[in-house]
């Protein structure tokens, strides 16, 4: 029996709808925002760098000339910035249909945030989840809506470390520990905002994806990936930033997608291959630690669900 494969070809026509990407500009936002302005969608390119947000509304637009394309600024470091943004988002639009959390880091040195929280647990995290909560009253007023958050494979090795959340610079750092628990901390986040939004009849539904391993510029702090070797042998194993955007695209358009579902590659260790329903870890599905990681997030962004 042949195996039902999705495409993008399976998405319906989306005019009218407005999605918001953030991180729009490259890697598998980029090719996400292509594919719903082809489709008829209104996408807010919600972006840190202006500049490189324009040139790649500009390469869109070249495919698709009548693209609905709206740059708006977004810095995930500085939750005034992201104040500033929903508040305008808030202003401009009646609705919003699909909201992805797409824009990450991963491995990088260690810094703060504007708000003095350690970088990537900041902007993966907990700079998704202010914006969450500023835009969720009108993303509950729209029918249909979903949220979709980018996860990863590294979430299998994430663990859950409050005492981390905090930039201090006399603090051991490792990068990857860092960035795993920022991706376990998007599932949980996934997770628990669905229970809440079902114990509060909410209609609104909240998805995670994951790109297997995708040619994207995300890891270009990953020093071994500067040896040739290594890389042609990672190269085998991944998939272009194309084909790692289709969990995420189907997560944000399948009609048949269901809250709480987790999308991701198909192929061995979900490396690569076609977009369809995976499994999370047993970690990730932890009501304890989804309460935790709650309960940490109202406290650093005083931000909560408001319906």
């Amino acid at each position: 029996m042949k195996k039902d494969i999705w495409t993008t070809n399976q998405i319906g026509d989306l005019t009218g709808k407005v999605f918001i990407v953030t991180g729009a500009n490259s890697g598998i936002g980029f090719e996400a925002t292509k594919v719903f302005a082809g489709k008829g969608a209104q996408v807010i390119m919600a972006c840190r760098n202006q500049s490189k947000a324009q040139d790649a509304k500009q390469q869109i637009l070249r495919e698709f000339p009548d693209a609905k394309l709206v740059l708006m600024q977004l810095d995930l470091t500085d939750f005034s910035s992201i104040e500033s943004f929903s508040n305008e988002v808030k202003l401009q639009y009646q609705r919003i249909d699909v909201l992805l959390n797409n824009a990450g880091i991963m491995t990088v040195p260690y810094g703060s945030t504007k708000d003095n929280l350690e970088l990537q647990i900041g902007v993966n995290h907990f700079g998704h989840f202010y914006l969450t909560m500023k835009l969720l009253p009108l993303i509950d007023k729209t029918p249909n809506s979903r949220i979709v958050s980018i996860a990863s494979i590294a979430h299998k090795f994430g663990k859950l470390n409050p005492t981390t959340f905090v930039y201090d610079e006399n603090r051991k750092y490792h990068t990857a520990r860092a960035y795993a628990q920022s991706k376990l901390a998007n599932l949980l986040f996934t997770y628990g905002l669905q229970t809440r939004l079902e114990e509060l009849g909410s209609k609104v539904k909240v998805l995670a994806a994951h790109p297997g391993i995708s040619r994207t510029n995300l890891g270009e702090h990953i020093k071994t990936l500067s040896y040739k070797p290594i890389r042609g042998l990672i190269n085998l194993f991944n998939q272009s930033q194309q084909e790692g955007s289709l969990p995420g695209i189907r997560a944000c358009t399948d009609s048949s997608a269901k809250s709480g579902q987790y999308y991701g590659p198909s192929g061995f260790y979900e490396m690569k291959g076609h977009p369809v329903v995976t499994k999370s870890t047993k970690r990730s599905h932890s009501k304890e630690l989804q309460n935790i990681l709650w309960e940490e997030s109202h406290k650093i962004t005083k931000q909560d669900i408001l319906l």
